[in-house]
């Protein structure tokens, strides 16, 4: 019966997004980033590596600031709907929540696979992508993993503060994320490995930085082996992921649960009809 229900509920949640703006914002701008930014390295004179780090480390920095218009858009969606009647108004408001933040991170993964695969077409047209698919798999899979922490302070947020504190909100942390590497496309000018080297210590606290940090080091792992005392360049990114790894783990459960907590007794006062 509890898989059933589990069922129904991430079902309806599907349905919802049928005709929805969601899915569209997350195609079209996966596309669009992918094939810009694959078009504008296979033009640049830089080592198709670094491009490549640098492409994921753009993917990941915005996403702060695409997750919080995502999540923005959808609650003020199911806000204007019904006072928000599809997460408060069920028997298990957990489970409608539950099934909320997993459908809205896996759109985002969708956009973050359709924005890697678009970046490849363009650069391997020129010659090759500087980095193996495995790479490209980790170092999707790392943003997303990353960003999940995102999303469930954004729902937070959006729910209790509306939309465009969120999306502000989302725009910090987008600017936290960049400056964390020690600006865009820093790694790439500078011929560095940055994801691994940029600003150590407290940014590995910041939830912001995990999606641009793991993306750029998904890649830098196998860039490592190229370069002289490669080995030890990926020892050192290894602690570096692990570094960031833990603290991401515990923020990302600890919220997880404080949101499952918080949501049985969050009453709406930004309801529509009041």
């Amino acid at each position: 019966m509890t898989g059933m229900t589990v069922g129904r509920v991430l079902a309806s949640e599907i349905v919802r997004l049928h005709g929805s703006v969601l899915i569209a914002i997350h195609v079209i701008c996966g596309l669009a980033a992918g094939l810009a930014c694959g078009a504008y390295f296979a033009a640049a004179p830089y080592e198709p590596g670094l491009e490549t780090d640098a492409f994921f480390q753009v993917l990941g920095a915005f996403m702060p600031l695409m997750a919080a218009i995502v999540v923005a858009i959808n609650i003020e969606t199911e806000r204007e709907a019904g006072d928000m009647a599809n997460l408060l108004g069920i028997p298990s408001r957990r489970l409608g929540l539950a099934a909320k933040v997993l459908v809205l991170w896996l759109l985002g993964l969708l956009a973050l696979d359709l924005a890697a695969l678009a970046y490849c077409l363009p650069m391997a047209l020129v010659g090759g992508l500087g980095a193996p698919i495995s790479a490209f798999a980790l170092a999707t899979l790392g943003m997303a993993g990353g960003s999940l922490c995102l999303y469930l302070c954004f729902i937070a947020l959006a729910l209790r503060f509306g939309r465009n504190t969120t999306i502000a909100i989302g725009v910090l942390g987008t600017g936290i994320s960049i400056s964390s590497l020690g600006g865009l496309f820093n790694g790439l000018y500078g011929r560095t490995l940055s994801g691994a080297t940029s600003t150590p210590g407290i940014s590995r606290w910041i939830p912001f930085t995990w999606p641009t940090r793991f993306g750029s080091l998904g890649i830098e792992q196998a860039l490592a082996l190229t370069m002289p005392g490669g080995e030890g360049l990926r020892a050192s990114i290894g602690v570096t992921a692990m570094d960031n790894l833990v603290p991401c783990l515990v923020f990302t459960l600890t919220l997880g649960l404080a949101l499952l907590l918080w949501i049985g007794r969050f009453e709406d006062r930004r309801k529509v009809s009041d």
